[in-house]
């Protein structure tokens, strides 16, 4: 089967859940909080407001990956102990295709976040009109959230949706601490920090003079996905489910 036909199966299985709810409900209530902010407070300077609206959004990515990765895994776990992914000859494409279903769904609740928020706002009307300081910026929180996703998959099916939830917050607060402070050296390698701090390179210019480091991280997050359908191909479920 197609890498194409197994991505649609996956998202097949989530026709009777909250899924799709999820990654358009989330995005509606979250523009429209974004667009109250950014029109109330017009007397802060317009790069500050939209600073902090995408470092909100690098927060909340996380715990919210979390739950969906971790509800997805939890229901393969139940329908026939993971049998459906374990079972197959290549173990690696299934997992492939479930991470693009749920990497793609991010994408598209995160496009619809920023498309809102730009139209309800009237970014256009604006004066700076900083189109292309967001599309930058969301490019960014969508590359960082790759390896977010790859992390949690490997936790949902490692140790169960608990952990990943709980590591989620962990990230959270990780990122609240690091949209503070600016990191310097080896601390730019540490995922969580990421999609903060292409926020803060794209909103101070620093973007190309760090092109480097943004190239080791793109290969790093790719290096950790390939980690992980290394390490699924001999896992063998959970001691519990054995």
């Amino acid at each position: 089967m197609g890498m194409l036909a197994l991505i649609r199966a996956d998202f097949i299985k989530q026709r009777h859940t909250f899924y799709f709810g999820i990654h358009t409900a989330f995005p509606m209530a979250g523009a429209i909080l974004f667009v109250f902010y950014f029109l109330i407070y017009k007397n802060v300077d317009e790069l500050k407001r939209l600073c902090l609206l995408l470092e909100l959004t690098a927060m909340a990515f996380p715990p919210l990956i979390s739950m969906i990765v971790g509800l997805n895994i939890t229901q393969e776990e139940r329908a026939s102990h993971f049998q459906n992914l374990l079972a197959v000859p290549d173990r690696r494409k299934i997992l492939l295709a479930k991470f693009a279903a749920l990497y793609l769904s991010g994408i598209f609740s995160l496009a619809l976040l920023f498309a809102l928020f730009a139209i309800g706002a009237g970014m256009s009307r604006t004066e700076m009109s900083p189109w292309g300081l967001l599309i930058q910026s969301v490019l960014g929180l969508a590359m960082g959230s790759f390896v977010i996703y790859a992390l949690h998959l490997f936790l949902s099916l490692k140790f169960g949706l608990g952990i990943s939830m709980l590591w989620g917050v962990f990230e959270c607060l990780q990122c609240v601490l690091y949209s503070n402070i600016e990191l310097h050296g080896l601390w730019r390698y540490i995922p969580f920090s990421w999609s903060v701090n292409w926020v803060h390179d794209v909103l101070t210019g620093k973007l190309a003079a760090n092109a480097m480091h943004w190239v080791l991280v793109s290969a790093l997050s790719a290096g950790s996905l390939f980690a992980i359908l290394h390490w699924f191909s001999r896992w063998e479920g959970r001691k519990n489910d054995e």
